[in-house]
């Protein structure tokens, strides 16, 4: 019964952030206001609190999706003790970032300091032993992708709906600007390096 509310209220969320992105007419708007195809994007998302965090998204295009993690902080962090996945409503959507998922041992895997990681969502089934370069699941245009700690706390993630706007080209991904730390915006996509540096 719980699981069924979840399930609910995850799709309940998701209606909301389609609903305010879009007005009648399909045009992106913002805190109620039209904002037309010529106002300044609006950022999907919230700023990072943490070293670990989501750092650019590909939910579609040419090839497979996937998502770029970045560490930064001024330590290596190990890769064993999270958990990425799009619903946290289903156990089968958990890859473990460090290639086993508990109790089998995870011999460490670190992202260096500074250190980027893309994560394809190509659909790779979980195998033994599990390739931590890819997930068992895909994600769609109007998603959530959230990075969980093994002891169940969400150290970061994004609901968010691409393209937001009608006129949004399809070779451009959602990256945080400016690169590890501000909000969710439009960009040429940067597999594993820095986002570009553009003003939204």
């Amino acid at each position: 019964m719980a699981a069924i509310a979840l399930v609910l209220m995850r799709r309940a969320i998701l209606l909301l952030v389609l609903v305010g992105a879009c007005d009648d007419s399909g045009l992106a708007v913002d805190g109620g206001v039209d904002a037309g195809l010529d106002a300044a994007p609006a950022g999907q998302g919230s700023e990072p609190t943490g070293d670990l965090l989501v750092n650019e998204i590909s939910p579609r295009g040419d090839g497979p999706d996937w998502v770029e993690l970045h560490n930064r902080g001024a330590a290596p962090i190990d890769l064993c003790g999270y958990f990425l996945t799009d619903a946290a409503d289903r156990l089968d959507h958990y890859f473990p970032l460090g290639g086993a998922l508990p109790p089998d041992p995870c011999p460490p895997l670190f992202l260096e300091a500074g250190g980027y990681r893309v994560i394809f969502l190509d659909g790779t089934a979980l195998g033994t032993p599990i390739d931590p370069l890819h997930a068992s699941w895909k994600i769609g245009p109007a998603d959530e992708v959230h990075l969980v700690s093994t002891t169940g706390h969400t150290v970061d993630g994004v609901l968010f709906l691409y393209p937001r706007r009608p006129d949004q080209p399809a070779d451009v991904t959602l990256s945080r600007l400016p690169d590890g730390d501000g909000l969710f915006y439009a960009a040429p996509p940067s597999p594993g390096l820095a986002n570009p540096a553009v003003q939204p």
